[in-house]
């Protein structure tokens, strides 16, 4: 049986011999930890930050939807007016170069109801033309067609009931829609549009995803909580279903052509559905106060980009601040790699997101305070090299001094570490030279984290001119064998001073 601890009464009165052996064997132990334990986290990869946001632009009107176009690049938006404005409207659909800010052109005005040109909002961007432009939705019923540089854009107007849903059709020049209980395929000409095909549902059709090189359509019919597949080549369903589970009506759907996924936004929660199997295959709940506005598949980055908005009446409902998120879509788990969005909220309409292809930059278009947002992709830091010594034979540490040793100085040699050696790790404490923090400069749209910060308007430059200034290691990995090699020199001073009080002045037993 092994015999308890013991603690012995006036243990903190140490005999000088005593304390003089421990002090050595101290410096000892402290210097061996100090040469062979590396510094906690000295071999992990860096870390990456979020997405960081870098512009703010307030030139586009209220953004209502974006669209990336995938041959040109321009970054499209259709916007409604902002209330107040002296100038007149700002409605319509606004062409905007995605790198510098700067908008290429806008398309003031629509075919109106009764065939005149009239300044209307692009209410929904129902999908790319071919080279550049886009198909947007107008009023209650019209459908457009604009692309940079156009004076106007051009199609008609359907008769009888409202559209309520729009994706570009797997006919070139065509849109399909949801008006009540028909998905319609709608052929666009300069001044007219026209019904090509119809198909009546089982229930009032809901949000579309359209595979145009597969000629395939998903319609969601939220009555029967059902997702459900159309051909393009009979439009007719083909009996492929997909079971909604309990829970709010699907307010958008977003096809992962290339995994075989559909996003479907369910009120709070953010849901993936594969469709080989037909199941559920991975949900994300809102943060408390938000819903789910939209979402964005980038194939190339194998990231699906999420906005979810506050609902806007903080504190009894959300804080007034939505989420940018962002899913690895192969595994479909959180990358934890999204940024707060202050501001973004559902009062005055849905957010939508937009990214480049790469996933560097994501456009976040927010109604309630008429701003498009850019977020840049995470860098992650440059590591620094692991510090070697600048002479690797060097002999090993002189051992503890001996009671014999009347000279308890440090060795004059042992000078401080020249800051400019190989190696070696000077702290970044002060303000920069420019004035700047260590940390870096402020982008060109932001100055903190909440909005309203810049009250200004992007009119060029690079939206990516963002300060690069870094904050330099601490280089915990050195002060640790400093402060035991300093340690090590006070102990072994130690050991001396009581040495020499215990034999001098006094003789010796």
């Amino acid at each position: 049986m092994t015999a308890p601890l013991r603690t012995r009464g006036r243990s903190d009165l140490l005999r000088p011999r005593a304390a003089g052996a421990l002090a050595g064997v101290t410096a000892v132990v402290l210097a061996a930890v100090a040469v062979s334990t590396p510094a906690v986290g000295a071999d992990d990869p860096p870390a990456a930050d979020g997405y960081e946001r870098t512009a703010r632009l307030t030139t586009v009107g209220k953004p209502l939807d974006l669209l990336l176009h995938p041959e040109s690049g321009k970054l499209y938006v259709g916007s409604d007016t902002v209330a107040g404005t002296p100038d007149g409207s700002l409605a319509g659909v606004y062409a905007v170069d995605p790198a510098s800010g700067n908008v290429l052109s806008w398309v003031k005005t629509s075919p109106g109801s009764t065939g005149a040109p009239a300044q209307l909002p692009g209410k929904r961007l129902a999908g790319p033309l071919p080279g550049d432009g886009v198909h947007y939705l107008v009023g209650l019923r019209g459908i457009a067609a604009a692309k940079d540089a156009d004076a106007s854009g051009s199609g008609g107007w359907l008769t009888g009931t409202s559209i309520t849903q729009a994706r570009s059709g797997a006919k070139a020049g065509t849109v399909v829609v949801v008006r009540g209980t028909k998905l319609e395929e709608v052929a666009v000409g300069e001044a007219s549009v026209t019904v090509e095909r119809s198909l009546t549902l089982p229930a009032t059709g809901g949000p579309l995803a359209v595979d145009t090189a597969a000629g395939q359509i998903w319609v969601t019919d939220n009555t029967n909580g059902v997702l459900r597949r159309v051909g393009s080549a009979d439009f007719t369903p083909d009996g492929k279903e997909i079971a909604l589970g309990s829970g709010a009506a699907v307010s958008f759907l977003e096809w992962d052509t290339g995994r075989g996924v559909l996003w479907a936004g369910r009120g709070t929660v953010l849901e993936a559905y594969d469709i080989a199997s037909g199941k559920l295959a991975a949900s994300f709940d809102a943060e408390p106060g938000d819903t789910i506005a939209d979402v964005a598949v980038d194939p190339r980055s194998d990231r699906a980009f999420a906005v979810w908005q506050d609902w806007g009446n903080p504190p009894e409902e959300g804080d007034g601040v939505g989420q940018l998120a962002v899913y690895d879509t192969a595994t479909l788990k959180d990358l934890d790699l999204g940024a707060e969005l202050p501001g973004v909220n559902g009062q005055l309409g849905s957010s939508s997101i937009a990214v480049q292809p790469g996933g560097d930059a994501v456009f976040v278009a927010s109604p309630s305070d008429a701003s498009l947002t850019v977020f840049k992709a995470p860098v992650p830091p440059t590591p620094s090299p692991t510090p070697t010594p600048t002479d690797p034979e060097s002999p090993p540490p002189s051992p503890d001094p001996s009671p014999g040793d009347t000279d308890p100085d440090p060795d004059p040699t042992d000078e401080p570490a020249d800051p400019s050696d190989t190696g070696t790790t000077v702290p970044v404490d002060g303000p920069a030279d420019d004035g700047n923090s260590a940390a870096g400069t402020a982008d060109s749209g932001d100055t903190g984290a909440g909005t309203g910060t810049t009250g200004g308007t992007v009119s060029g430059g690079s939206l990516g001119g963002t300060g690069d200034g870094s904050l330099a290691s601490t280089g915990s990995d050195l002060l640790l064998p400093a402060t035991a090699g300093t340690a090590a020199l006070l102990a072994a001073g130690t050991a001396a001073v009581l040495w020499r009080r215990r034999t001098n002045g006094r003789p010796a037993p």
